[in-house]
């Protein structure tokens, strides 16, 4: 084999890997922009966790977790929240809420625990009214955990 024909194969195989590879970053460069528009532009709901314990005002929950977005167009993620603190519930207990957008039919999740001797009950609302989740711990000082996927918008 000669010189030029050895090099003309090399250079073809070259060519051929270089455009492979252009090609699978252009793949994955378009899967995340479609990912990316569809966070921009996709069906979102405003979905409140709330999770009531029956303690008083200032009750300790520990190990919260809440899945979504922060706003429109930021990825969703699953956010450990740690410890939080309840404020004063119209039924005479206490609560805790938190906001964030998840997409239409994307999961929406939280998950805490009451402190010893407390029972937690979590609900998942869409738009601040509409229930698509709810759970009551098993046992005083045990997690309570709410996961749903969000509908579809009408």
């Amino acid at each position: 084999m000669s010189t030029s024909t050895s090099t003309s194969t090399s250079t073809r195989t070259t060519v051929r890997r270089s455009t492979a590879l252009v090609a699978a970053a252009a793949s994955i460069g378009l899967l995340t922009g479609c990912s990316v528009v569809h966070q921009q532009l996709g069906d979102a709901w405003a979905v409140t966790y709330e999770v009531t314990v029956d303690q008083p005002v200032g009750a300790t929950l520990a190990d919260v977790h809440v899945e979504g977005a922060d706003g429109r167009g930021d990825a969703p993620r699953e956010v450990d929240l740690g410890d939080r603190k309840t404020r004063k519930a119209s039924d005479g207990g206490s609560r805790w809420t938190r906001e964030l957008v998840v997409l239409a039919e994307d999961r929406a999740s939280v998950r805490a625990t009451p402190a010893a001797g407390a029972t937690a009950t979590c609900h998942i609302l869409l738009d601040g009214g509409r229930e698509i989740a709810s759970d009551t711990s098993s046992a005083p000082g045990e997690p309570v955990r709410c996961s749903a996927t969000t509908p579809t918008f009408d």
